[in-house]
């Protein structure tokens, strides 16, 4: 591909859309997988800021993130990107107006957000800092503090062991203890927040601790700001590139600092945007009370972030680089709780199959536009059909759309997690009219797939009812000109599978919005003509 004025490759711009900053990274990525970062721009947003104590993002917020996603959108643009990633993380995550806010700034920037969990974030935080460190097989704990949440991952240089978020954040902490004010934090105030961290991450820390950690490695702009602080309050000077390590002793010298002056002198250190200063404080108490529970004297300091996970994810689905699991990260979080659900992999993998027929030969007919992300979710969701069966068959549909709606699914976000919840739970008789128009909720461009891919869940269903796995083929194909028609053949018995089909023909029209006859060719059955 060609961008414009950029030479020859594929143009990705990243969004990350922050609690208290946003950042833009504009990479090229060559077609031998070679990437050059082209830009990348930083925007104290403060999306969060009086967002957590309501669980609402606030108006002016909400128009600050419009005016700055718009001004990325545009520098995207000039660059000539082919797609734009613009992911949302704690502030969105928590928020009760989060759809709104995701169609509002659809609306005003045409950029489309999407939701990620907080395991998620922890593995794209972990992708983007290990991938810039020499290669170890040691376990290395990687910690990044953000605005509404903290992520902790475990992890060498080939894969995680361990992922955890909480919800400890610089903004997130500032709207609960001080809330922006003027005067110097005393001592108990610190204590008093630095107390709240070690009660709220009590857990995850104990579950990090039972790793042999060999290296503390540290992210985020709050990390970075109070190293850079603490060498320049200690030598006079900015740390070289080299000077990356950040000790306990000269955190709480630097905390103790920052705590003693009013914020209109924090905002005039050298190296703190005024924006970094209003929740300096809480920052330096959820790191310093982080280091000191798990008994760390030092951390290292990374410059990488969210945004070089997210392009280092983006590269592996393209092929490039290691690929730390068959499959990748995607179909490796399905297959475990699927088979934590004790699922019929025979019969799962089959509909899957019969599914996959059914979707691709529709779209060589010309009967569904074809969605290769549309597609994939199909795939997941046939193989997470049948899990809530593991809770109690009867409203087994209603089951299984809970257990993947409320289960971290790593590598998907969180329209992608709700498409597959809603195909769980539709695929049975297809959806009713208010069923269908509740479930596009919060779906975004999802949404126009989920009444074919619902009708293929369903027809793959029937086709197998007797999980013996009768019928090998179900495709749509051409009869003679515009007329198409379900072609449906099986070996042995296939009188229930016939049956199952009685009274599809509604559900089909309702699906694709015409009507196809079928025909089912069964050895030793004879053809069956239906439409």
């Amino acid at each position: 591909m060609q961008g414009t004025g950029t030479g020859v490759g594929r143009i990705l711009g990243i969004i990350d859309l922050g609690s208290n900053s946003a950042h833009l990274m504009v990479v090229r990525i060559a077609p031998n997988g070679v990437f050059a970062v082209l830009n990348r721009v930083k925007h104290m947003l403060r999306l969060g800021e009086n967002a957590f104590q309501e669980r609402r993002l606030q108006e002016e917020a909400m128009q600050r993130a419009f005016h700055v996603l718009h001004s990325f959108g545009a520098m995207c643009a000039s660059y000539g990107a082919q797609e734009v990633i613009t992911v949302a993380t704690s502030a969105v995550r928590d928020a009760h107006n989060a759809q709104e806010f995701i169609q509002r700034a659809y609306e005003a920037t045409g950029l489309a957000v999407t939701v990620i969990s907080g395991q998620e974030e922890a593995r794209l935080i972990y992708l983007g800092v290990a991938s810039g460190l020499p290669h170890s097989l040691g376990q290395r704990l990687f910690m990044d503090i953000g605005g509404g949440s903290t992520e902790l991952a475990v992890g060498n240089s080939l894969d995680h062991v361990c992922l955890e978020s909480l919800k400890l954040g610089c903004v997130r902490l500032d709207n609960q203890f001080l809330q922006g004010r003027e005067k110097p934090v005393s001592e108990a105030e610190f204590a008093a927040m630095r107390n709240f961290v070690r009660m709220e991450a009590s857990h995850s820390l104990q579950r990090v601790s039972a790793y042999d950690i060999t290296e503390l490695v540290g992210s985020s702009g709050t990390i970075q700001t109070l190293h850079a602080l603490g060498y320049r309050l200690e030598r006079g000077t900015a740390p070289g590139p080299d000077e990356t390590t950040l000790t306990l002793d000269n955190l709480r010298r630097t905390s103790r600092h920052i705590c003693s002056l009013p914020l209109s002198k924090r905002k005039e250190l050298p190296g703190v945007s005024p924006r970094r200063a209003e929740v300096l404080v809480p920052g330096a108490a959820i790191l310093q009370a982080m280091l000191e529970e798990l008994h760390m004297e030092s951390m290292q300091v990374s410059g990488r972030n969210i945004l070089d996970g997210i392009l280092v994810d983006q590269l592996r689905r393209l092929g490039y680089g290691p690929q730390p699991v068959p499959g990748g990260i995607r179909e490796q979080s399905v297959q475990r709780l699927a088979r934590r659900c004790n699922f019929e992999e025979r019969h799962a993998r089959h509909m899957m199959g019969l599914a996959l027929q059914l979707y691709d030969s529709a779209a060589d007919c010309g009967c569904i536009s074809p969605d290769k992300q549309a597609r994939e979710l199909l795939s997941h969701a046939a193989i997470l059909h049948d899990i809530g069966i593991f809770i109690a068959y009867p409203k087994h549909a209603q089951h299984s759309h809970y257990l993947i709606r409320n289960t971290e699914l790593l590598g998907f976000t969180q329209d992608e997690i709700e498409f597959m919840a809603q195909l769980a739970l539709l695929h049975g008789k297809g959806p009713s009219r208010k069923q269908e128009q509740a479930s596009t909720e919060g779906l975004g461009r999802l949404a126009q797939h989920l009444r074919p891919c619902a009708l293929f869940l369903s027809l793959a269903e029937g086709l197998d009812r007797t999980h013996c796995q009768n019928v090998h083929t179900a495709e749509f194909r051409r009869d003679g000109g515009e007329a198409v028609r379900l072609h449906i053949a099986g070996n042995g018995n296939c009188l229930v599978e016939q049956d199952a089909l009685k009274g599809m023909d509604k559900v089909i029209k309702k699906g694709l919005g015409r009507d196809i006859p079928f025909s089912f060719v069964s050895r030793g059955a004879g053809t069956v003509q239906a439409g």
